[in-house]
């Protein structure tokens, strides 16, 4: 037997290879041509597969990302990917796997951007390989499978919440020749014969109870694995200078929190369950001999619910000389105790998510269980460990007003945080947040699915989009340029280093980092760069009107020409 997985395109694939046309704005890859997409280990589809086989020894699986092929594609055609289209895309990933003759196909998709692409790819497979079935899953098809059918797909099944156990029924049932039947039975599966036969068909979640009986993960399944081993390329605050082998370790799945934007419960639960402590010290040993892996990326949904267990995860990282990051804990744990042992394990930069610096938001509309005071406590045990502190703000809430956002800001442009992600709120489907947007009719427009967490689909009597879409943007340059925590506390080296990771790993025509870059290099006595920061941001705000307004909105002086005796930051 043979099962085939794929993993959708992150972004939709006419944003990718259009970004092009957009270089003021669009994180491009390092030939300028299509967005740069990262290629993150797709564990999911990892995680299903290793247990699949560990229970049918014989099957043979392959896993393609088209986040990895559409890179790949990218390299072939230096000259971007303008003249491929979406189907000769998919006729590539294909090829890819041509040798590989499945019985059984799969498909995760994780975003809301995986929409628009989810049918087409679906269409083209079922085209190509008519007797196979086609099953999907994942965070998306979880949340909107109703949708999904409601339109006609050339879906056979969707597996609703996580996939390990749906996955081995199903390919056990093959073996027996009985999938039909199993499917008309799992109460996992969904079919649109079962929602034509009953509207109010509800699924369940057969949830994997014991996560230790998911074997480590074997890289011989994907195509191009030697693409995810720097997958932290995706953070920004993992300083990706170090060139590290890692590997993405989820420990735990769930979280006990309310959270009004999240659905990740919509497939794990609020139940957590966690692989045991040995277990992880034993799966670490292991990627660390097995394929030299020094450096492990916890990216659970809440790492730090047990501390002690964290504590010692870390302490043994610490003692075997590797490296850790979690590149989002929960602030509110963020104790001394813990911050030690993320300092000793190597880790040197965080980004705790406060989400807001209105008190009234954060506890009465995001749910989060904390205060500011909390976070406060998170950001000082950071930097007195050395580590740097950034945080995701978010935006666009149903409740939020234009008085109370700036309320947030007024209050983070006092705190001591390094840097801020700064994002529209998405209203992901299997959120809280989703079901009040319908609930109130808040939803603009007819294509939610265009959504992401720059593009605002979110209308009250409080806010339009267009005003959440310019709010967070200049919130953004606010917070880390215009008001710069380092650059306040006289911190320049530290400054410049983010500003040059802005321009090296994010936009490099963002005329911002440019300009605050170069103050950094004047108070530094940085000559060489002075001079040339300055010619860059120059060429950028003559280049872009994208950005001379906003030196025009905040009045920007202009740069000396060059750095005269006893610099002074003005």
């Amino acid at each position: 037997m043979r099962l085939l997985l794929f993993f959708l395109l992150n972004e939709p694939y006419e944003t990718i290879v259009h970004a092009a046309e957009t270089p003021w704005k669009s994180k491009l890859n390092q030939r300028l041509k299509i967005k740069k997409i990262d290629c993150v280990y797709p564990t999911g589809l990892l995680s299903i597969a290793a247990y699949v086989k560990k229970h049918i020894p014989d099957i043979e699986i392959k896993i393609l990302d088209c986040n990895a092929m559409i890179n790949q594609l990218a390299e072939q055609y230096p000259e971007g990917l303008l003249h491929v289209n979406r189907e000769i895309f998919f006729e590539k990933c294909v090829e890819t796997v041509a040798d590989f003759h499945p019985d059984v196909i799969g498909f995760s998709s994780l975003f809301c951007s995986n929409f628009h692409d989810m049918e087409p790819f679906c269409s083209f497979l079922k085209h190509r390989f008519p007797k196979c079935l086609l099953v999907g899953g994942g965070h998306l098809p979880t949340a909107i499978f109703a949708r999904i059918f409601s339109v006609g797909s050339n879906i056979d099944a969707i597996a609703f919440g996580e996939g390990e156990v749906p996955m081995l029924g199903l390919c056990r049932a093959l073996q027996n020749r009985r999938e039909r039947e199993f499917l008309a039975e799992n109460t996992a599966w969904i079919t649109a014969e079962k929602l034509q036969k009953n509207p109010d068909f509800h699924p369940e979640r057969h949830l994997l109870e014991n996560l230790d009986e998911i074997p480590p993960f074997d890289f011989d399944m994907l195509e191009f694995p030697e693409l995810y081993f720097n997958s932290s390329n995706y953070f920004f605050v993992i300083d990706t200078k170090q060139d590290l082998r890692e590997i993405f370790i989820f420990s735990t799945r769930g979280c006990p929190h309310h959270c009004v934007f999240c659905a990740s419960q919509n497939v794990h639960e609020h139940r957590v369950r966690a692989y045991s402590t040995e277990r992880i010290k034993q799966d670490i040993l292991y990627y660390h001999k097995k394929f030299g892996i020094r450096r492990m990326v916890f990216y659970d949904d809440h790492f730090l619910v047990n501390k002690p267990r964290a504590i010692e995860i870390l302490n043994f990282i610490a003692e075997q000389g590797l490296i850790a990051e979690i590149p989002t804990p929960a602030f509110f744990s963020l104790t001394p105790e813990v911050v030690g042992a993320m300092q000793r394990a190597g880790i040197r930069e965080s980004n705790i998510t406060i989400e807001s610096g209105n008190e009234n938001t954060l506890r009465n509309i995001m749910h989060k269980p904390a205060n500011l005071k909390k976070a406060e406590d998170a950001v000082r045990n950071l930097h007195d460990a050395g580590i740097l502190a950034v945080s995701n703000i978010l935006i666009g809430l149903p409740g939020e007003t234009p008085e109370s956002i700036e309320e947030s800001i007024q209050y983070l442009m006092t705190t001591e945080i390094n840097w801020f992600q700064c994002f529209v709120a998405a209203p992901l489907p299997g959120s809280e947040l989703y079901d009040i947007c319908v609930r109130n009719h808040y939803l603009d427009g007819d294509d939610i699915f265009s959504m992401d967490f720059k593009k605002c689909v979110i209308r009250t009597p409080d806010f339009t989009p267009e005003f959440i879409e310019w709010k967070v943007y200049e919130m953004n340059l606010r917070l880390n340029f215009i008001n710069n925590y380092d650059m306040r506390s006289g911190n320049f080296p530290q400054a410049l280093k983010i500003f040059e990771r802005i321009i090296e790993r994010v936009l490099p025509t963002h005329a911002m980092a440019y300009y605050f870059a170069a103050k950094c290099c004047f108070e530094l006595d940085m000559r060489e760069k002075y001079a040339h920061y300055k010619k860059r941001y120059e060429e950028m705000v003559g280049s872009y009107p994208f950005w001379k307004k906003w030196v025009d909105f905040y009045q920007l002086s202009p740069l000396s020409e060059t750095i005269e005796p006893g610099p002074g930051y003005k």
